[in-house]
């Protein structure tokens, strides 16, 4: 497309045409003959042709028009990209840790959400300003908010939920589903399509898969903690830290209570989890051992030999460490073959027999006698338990309970479900074992 300023020359340039053709005429004292009528006729236009000149104007107007948008646009991006600038998060010195943060990825991060939580668990007008100022959401703007709550920054809460991950086994292993309702049912294949052998213009016996439901209804799950209100600014960040990890390893320890100890009492929000779900098919008594110490080889490849395979299972160990150091790692030192390069480095990816481990802290940790308690699980949990999630975490803040300590209540929430799916029954294992000491 050609700009304004070349159709205005070209313009110009006709306009000086039919002037010289004109002065021609003037100084001959004489009518333009029939080719110089046609010639300016085409350049200023007649009644039933508006020429070249009405034209050219028409398509300077709409190369002006593109070029002021144009202008307005890049205008615009340079103000965009000035007042992010001007936002931009600078970390004073006082406020740094000197650390490597281990809740956040970045300490302008840590920063922001220190910030938020000065502006609306401490009531700063300098923090609320600052929150304005850098586009932090969710800032109250006067007061505490003790009967309700309000979203977390997103820094927080994505920090929370990485941390939630890394140290909980539940949201890590299972498969975890999002509710749009309180109750979801979702449903499973139990029984498989059965086959025969038929004759030659014999009847084939019909049969149909046996669908069983999976049910999802949400519990929810509440975590506090308090921290003083006189947050100055050089503390920021380790404010920040400290709820974004005090949070995530709450909710954390709570789910994996829940999938692996989970009995269907009041202690695990009514969840039956694997310690209450598994049928007795399902479990393998390392008789004679009731202690770490005493399993043998022989009790864990029982477990591996009892799991249902099937088409892309994915088997691993859940364990605790200290059942882990004391079965499957005295296990393979006594099975010889170390040097001291293998004694100095371990494990960097915990295995046994040929299958990853995955520490749990909230399974047995016991190192005496310990008969009938569950050891240990090995399986496939992301195709045998649902995680239900209706509801991420939100936050909400008091400081009247703790008024004469001049501290502040915070309280997270969640709603969430387990639903341990693949059980086995009494005589048939699922894809998930259980060891009981025996």
């Amino acid at each position: 497309m050609r700009s304004s300023q070349e159709i205005a020359k070209q313009i110009q340039a006709l306009q000086a045409r039919v002037d010289a053709v004109l002065a021609v005429a003037r100084e001959e004292n004489r009518d333009l003959n029939d080719e110089e009528k046609t010639e300016v006729d085409s350049i200023v236009g007649t009644d039933s042709n508006p020429g070249q000149i009405a034209a050219l104007r028409d398509e300077k107007s709409r190369a002006e028009r593109i070029e002021a948008h144009v202008s307005n646009v890049v205008k615009g991006i340079e103000n965009q990209e000035a007042a992010q600038s001007a936002n931009r998060i600078k970390v004073p010195a006082r406020a740094k840790v000197g650390t490597t943060l281990k809740a956040f990825k970045t300490e302008e991060d840590a920063y922001a959400v220190g910030q938020w939580a000065r502006a609306t668990l401490g009531g700063s007008k300098s923090a609320r300003q600052w929150c304005r100022d850098h586009g932090v959401q969710n800032v109250m703007t006067t007061g505490n908010n003790p009967a309700g709550g309000f979203l977390v920054p997103e820094p927080l809460a994505n920090s929370i939920i990485e941390l939630r991950e890394q140290h909980g086994v539940a949201r890590r292993e299972t498969t975890v589903l999002p509710m749009a309702d309180a109750v979801m049912v979702f449903p499973r294949l139990n029984t498989e399509v059965v086959s025969y052998y038929v004759g030659e213009n014999s009847t084939i016996t019909p049969s149909d898969p046996v669908l069983n439901q999976v049910k999802l209804e949400v519990k929810k799950l509440a975590a506090m903690t308090v921290i003083s209100s006189e947050m100055g600014e050089d503390s920021v960040i380790g404010v920040a830290e400290m709820l974004a990890r005090s949070m995530a390893q709450s909710f954390a320890i709570e789910e994996d209570k829940a999938l692996f100890l989970g009995d269907g009492t009041g202690a695990y929000g009514g969840i039956v989890g694997l310690a209450g779900a598994l049928g007795a098919g399902s479990l393998v008594t390392a008789t004679s051992n009731a202690t770490f110490s005493a399993l043998t080889i022989g009790n864990f490849e029982s477990m591996i030999g009892a799991a249902k395979q099937y088409a892309g299972a994915q088997f691993k160990w859940y364990i605790s460490q200290a059942g882990w150091s004391a079965s499957m790692q005295r296990l393979m030192d006594a099975a010889g073959g170390n040097n001291i390069q293998t004694l100095q480095n371990g494990n960097s990816v915990l295995s046994f027999l040929g299958y990853p481990v995955v520490i749990s802290q909230v399974l047995n940790t016991k190192l005496t006698s310990a008969t009938g308690e569950r050891a240990l699980y090995f399986g496939d949990l992301r195709n045998g338990v649902y995680m239900g999630s209706k509801r991420d975490m939100t936050v909400a803040a008091d400081a009247s309970r703790y008024f004469e300590n001049d501290a502040i209540a915070i309280r997270a929430t969640e709603r969430f479900d387990i639903n341990v799916h693949d059980r086995g029954t009494s005589t048939v294992s699922g894809g998930i074992i259980g060891l009981v000491f025996g």
